[in-house]
């Protein structure tokens, strides 16, 4: 990806992913109980903070989990899920919403690949997310970094082979 676009939309070398920590889970409690994440989730229900907690500390103890925090400096602004079932890394990612329309989306996808690819997460050889119809913009995220378009009847899944 030409780097220019995200130097113009303020990105700069200082982007990095960090993994969750305990002190991320209200963080991410917001994150995910933001109106737009809600509606372009497939469980569009707010989540409570008791099942939050509890989903939290199950997230953090699987080995089948990788959770990061995108950061541009010190400041957190989206974050990206891995679950890892037989060599495929299924993707959930969302942006804070001051920092949405940027480019971070495509940005961060580029970085979870780095992260497969040298970190060799859980031998990983394949990277997949599922979109909504309706959300264009997490749709052209996943499309500017090459992952494959494949349309499924209630939504698109992209696809991204790792050469490793």
């Amino acid at each position: 990806m030409d780097t220019t676009g995200l130097k113009e939309a303020g990105m700069d070398n200082r982007l990095h992913l960090r993994s969750v920590c305990q002190s991320d889970m209200d963080l991410l409690f917001v994150w995910a109980n933001d109106d737009t994440v809600r509606k372009n989730a497939f469980h569009t229900e707010k989540i409570t903070y008791e099942n939050h907690v509890k989903w939290f500390s199950k997230m953090l103890a699987d080995k089948t989990v990788y959770q990061y925090i995108l950061c541009e400096g010190e400041c957190p602004i989206g974050q990206i899920r891995l679950n890892v079932e037989k060599g495929e890394g299924v993707i959930d990612y969302s942006i804070c919403a001051a920092k949405r329309g940027k480019g971070y989306g495509s940005r961060l996808l580029q970085l979870i690949r780095q992260r497969v690819l040298f970190d060799k997460i859980s031998d990983v050889t394949k990277l997949t997310g599922q979109v909504k119809y309706e959300n264009t913009a997490s749709a052209r995220a996943f499309e500017r970094c090459g992952f494959t378009r494949k349309e499924k009847p209630e939504y698109i899944q992209f696809e991204l082979e790792l050469l490793k």
